[in-house]
């Protein structure tokens, strides 16, 4: 764990989650949001995520999903320590299940799951102002990540028709897209997220279906805010709000 940096609880979904976050450097943001509300997960799939982090996107859909369990994929030493800690405030431990690995070399047998996802790093490592935090530097930017060799094992540990949910930034459409047909992960569904109506794209939220045939859906655009130094959109404000386990 980095010295001097803190985990500190965060009350989420007005109050009905808690993630234990590092208090400073890398912190969650309204991208894994939306990746946890673009998921579809049924109560026999085998699921994975990669890059876990300190936990949010499984805990918001395990939330959506109460009869779902998920493989929490986590290298860096302070992200494992968040994820204990939320696993434990929120009485997940037998739904959440922490494995410590690198994606470059998975423990897990190959073609065993049904779904994998994650919000891998979005930047190239020369890329932009670096953070006086290494684990932050780590998580936004390619520093020990490789697109290709991240999707080839994301292939490697997917069942055949198996589904991979990501979010990434829109920059990297191209290469995205290029590097998915490569790897035999098809892209089926893509939704492109805008900071509000007028700008450009900054996000795409994608599914991609190993082995499976071309053709690919544009879904609606999904705006975050309603205006520049505006709301939240009232689909952004649902995803906020509480929900409560059954």
């Amino acid at each position: 764990m980095e010295k001097f940096i803190q985990l500190v609880p965060t009350p989420f979904l007005e109050g009905s989650i808690t993630i234990y976050q590092p208090e400073k450097g890398f912190r969650f943001g309204i991208d894994s949001v939306l990746l946890a509300h673009f998921l579809n997960l049924k109560p026999k799939d085998l699921i994975l995520e990669v890059g876990a982090g300190s936990g949010i996107i499984s805990l918001i859909a395990l939330k959506r999903f109460p009869y779902s369990k998920i493989f929490a994929l986590e290298l860096e030493n302070i992200f494992i320590e968040c994820l204990k800690k939320t696993i434990l405030k929120n009485k997940i431990q037998e739904r959440l299940f922490v494995v410590k690995g690198d994606i470059k070399n998975p423990p897990f047998k190959p073609g065993i799951f049904d779904i994998i996802f994650s919000n891998p790093p979005y930047f190239k490592s020369e890329t932009g102002r670096k953070s006086p935090y290494e684990i932050e530097n780590i998580t936004r930017r390619d520093v020990k990540f490789d697109l290709n060799e991240f999707l080839k094992n994301i292939n490697f540990l997917l069942k055949n028709r198996g589904k991979f949910y990501l979010i990434f930034t829109a920059l990297r459409l191209s290469e995205l897209i290029y590097l998915l047909k490569i790897n035999r992960l098809e892209p089926k569904f893509l939704r492109l997220v805008y900071s509000y109506p007028g700008t450009e794209a900054k996000l795409v939220l994608l599914l991609a279906i190993k082995n499976a045939k071309e053709e690919v859906r544009i879904l609606p655009p999904l705006f975050i805010y309603t205006s520049k130094k505006g709301d939240y959109t009232e689909e952004v404000k649902n995803f906020l709000k509480r929900i409560e386990y059954t």
